[in-house]
């Protein structure tokens, strides 16, 4: 039986677009218990790092049972003012809190958002791109102080500029939607992208500006892991990791009339 732990006190949150559709479609029974549980039991399902989700992940991840892990999507992210079943995607990941690389999936679902990979000259860019991850995620990756400690190590190899961009918070939400400047912005003269989990890994790779992420992240197919390089990043075509993310999100449609649970099926993570 699946467990899904969710804020029961909260209705009217997102994550119901994504429990409500495996309710109907999940390949097994599925129960339901409040996110504030102490224990949980696996296999166990969660939506971000809310309520005491940080510390059930960290329980199942100890134990090595299984885990599902809901959120924010590599691409196609809601939008508030045009809110459709169909026209926002949310992610879904095995036993990690980003997605897996499955190699040799094909390009249909990416090439739904109509994206342009770009191509950058190797020795153009000024600055170093800091963009951090959330508090929530550095606490699951036990690195609260990742920023200090990133900045004094970019500094031990580069005397470039370094530029520290947080996540974009405003109004009692986040993300793209909210930011003053946005992300393409800052990635237009950047050298490099140095980031612990975040999706502007996503950005980086699409606009042509190598990657340095923490080994964890779901980033690592495409970047480099040490920072030492950083005056001679590397850069890979982006196009079949892009593609796998594309595989592990879906629409809120697509998770309550089973294609969700359809594909997951085909690229063996059911």
């Amino acid at each position: 039986m699946l467990t899904i732990y969710a804020p029961l006190d909260k209705p009217k949150s997102k994550c119901w677009e994504v429990f409500d559709g495996i309710k109907k479609t999940w390949p097994d029974n599925v129960a339901v218990k409040n996110n504030t549980e102490i224990n949980a039991t696996s296999p166990a399902m969660f939506w971000g790092f809310v309520n005491n989700n940080i510390n059930l992940v960290h329980q199942l991840e100890q134990q090595h049972l299984d885990y599902w892990y809901t959120d924010t999507p590599y691409f196609g992210r809601f939008d508030n003012n045009n809110l459709k079943e169909d026209n926002h995607y949310w992610r879904i990941c095995k036993n990690q809190i980003h997605a897996r690389y499955w190699r040799d999936c094909p390009s249909d679902r990416f090439d739904k958002f109509n994206l342009k990979i770009k191509t950058k000259d190797k020795n153009q860019g000024e600055y170093i791109l800091i963009c951090p991850s959330s508090t929530g995620i550095h606490t699951y990756l036990k690195k609260t102080n990742w920023l200090n400690g990133t900045v004094n190590e970019i500094k031990k190899y580069t005397d470039r500029p370094i530029k520290i961009r947080e996540k974009p918070r405003k109004a009692g939400t986040s993300g793209p939607a909210v930011a003053d400047v946005p992300l393409e912005q800052d990635l237009q003269n950047a050298w490099a992208c140095v980031t612990s989990c975040s999706i502007s890994a996503v950005a980086a790779a699409l606009e042509g500006v190598p990657v340095f992420s923490d080994p964890k992240s779901f980033a690592w197919p495409i970047a480099s892991a040490s920072l030492s390089e950083i005056e001679d990043p590397f850069y890979i075509d982006p196009s079949p990791w892009l593609h796998s993310l594309a595989y592990q999100q879906f629409t809120p449609q697509e998770f309550a009339n089973g294609t969700a649970v359809k594909v997951l099926k085909e690229i063996r993570m059911l």
